[in-house]
């Protein structure tokens, strides 16, 4: 008696978007982004947590789309998820100084700006000494 075939699941369907799905919903979201659609890029990359596929790029990008939206105390609340996560980058930092100055909070986005220029000044390359 043969026993019956145990279907084995495709490569490809490893989560409901496929390979290229979570890169595609990424990058559709930064066109959204730079065409003026926060909105829709909210979505995306709401869509893209949701599923446990976004990363602190996906996360900041997220929270800058719901600022644009006019939506900075969730962008905020984006912002903080991010920060336990330990995701403070230099654009967390500009990011979360425009949700601050958003919300009327100068002196904390004056302090989240410092923390961006700290760092990018870290990040810069070493002049040439020629």
């Amino acid at each position: 008696m043969n026993a019956p075939a145990t279907p084995q699941a495709a490569p490809e369907t490893a989560h409901p978007l496929g390979a290229n799905g979570p890169a595609l919903l990424d990058l559709l979201s930064y066109i959204y982004l730079e065409n003026d659609r926060p909105e829709k890029a909210a979505v995306l990359l709401a869509a893209l947590d949701e599923l446990g596929l976004a990363g602190t790029r996906q996360h900041i990008s997220l929270a800058l789309a719901q600022l644009r939206s006019g939506k900075p105390e969730t962008a905020l609340g984006t912002l903080d998820r991010v920060a336990l996560q330990g995701g403070l980058t230099s654009a967390f930092h500009l990011v979360r100084a425009q949700t601050l100055v958003a919300l009327g909070r100068e002196a904390e986005a004056e302090a989240a700006m410092r923390a961006y220029m700290d760092l990018r000044a870290r990040q810069a390359p070493p002049a040439d000494s020629r």
